[in-house]
C-alpha cells in the first residue's frame, strides 16, 4: 500500500513539475501577399536580459521564412536591443529603411519577459509582442501578443521558438 502510494505522489509530482502555462492572444489574421517581401525590424527589449530582442527578432525572422514568406530582409536601425529601456530601437527610421528595401510590410516587435525562474526548478518563461506593419502607411494590420513558461528541462530559446510560431500560425495559417 505505502509503495502505491509513493508511486502515486511521484507520478503526481513529475506531472506538476512538467506543467507549464501559456497565454496568446492575436488580432484577426489580414490578407497579405505572401510573396511580397517582410521586412523584420529590430525589436524592443523590455527585459533585464542583453540581447533577447535581437534573439527574438531572429527567430521571427527564420519562422516568417517556414512559414511561406520567402522575401524576408532584416533591418539593423542600428540600434542594441541589449541597451537601457531609454534607447529603444527608432521604428520610424527601421520603417523608412524597409521601405527604402523595398519591403511592403514590416514586423516589429517586443520582449517582455526572457529569463529563467528564481527557484530550484528554474522554469523558462518567455512573453512577445509582435506587430505586422504596412510600410507605405504605417498602419498595424495584424497584432498579437504571447507568453508562456516552460518545464525544467526546457530552453529559454525552445520555449521563445514555440511561442513566436504559436504566434505566426494566427498570422499564416
Amino acid at each position: 500500500m505505502n509503495i502505491l502510494r509513493n508511486l502515486t505522489m511521484v507520478a503526481a509530482a513529475a506531472a506538476l513539475s512538467a506543467c507549464a502555462t501559456d497565454a496568446l492572444h492575436a488580432s484577426p489574421h489580414p490578407a497579405i501577399v505572401r510573396t511580397a517581401t517582410t521586412a523584420v525590424l529590430p525589436f524592443a527589449n523590455y527585459t533585464t536580459t542583453p540581447g533577447a530582442g535581437e534573439r527574438a527578432a531572429s527567430i521571427t525572422e527564420s519562422l516568417l521564412m517556414t512559414h511561406g514568406l520567402a522575401h524576408t530582409v532584416v533591418v539593423n536601425a542600428g540600434a542594441s536591443n541589449g541597451l537601457p529601456l531609454e534607447r529603444l530601437p527608432n521604428i520610424s527610421a527601421a520603417l523608412a529603411r524597409a521601405g527604402r528595401m523595398g519591403a511592403r510590410y514590416a514586423m516589429e516587435g517586443s520582449v517582455e519577459e526572457w529569463r529563467y525562474t528564481i527557484g530550484l526548478d528554474g522554469e523558462p518563461a518567455v512573453a512577445v509582442t509582435l506587430n505586422l506593419v504596412d510600410v507605405r502607411t504605417g498602419q498595424i494590420l495584424w497584432t498579437a501578443t504571447g507568453s508562456r513558461s516552460g518545464n525544467p528541462r526546457e530552453s529559454v530559446g525552445v520555449l521563445a521558438e514555440d511561442t513566436v510560431n504559436a504566434m505566426l500560425n494566427r498570422l499564416l495559417p
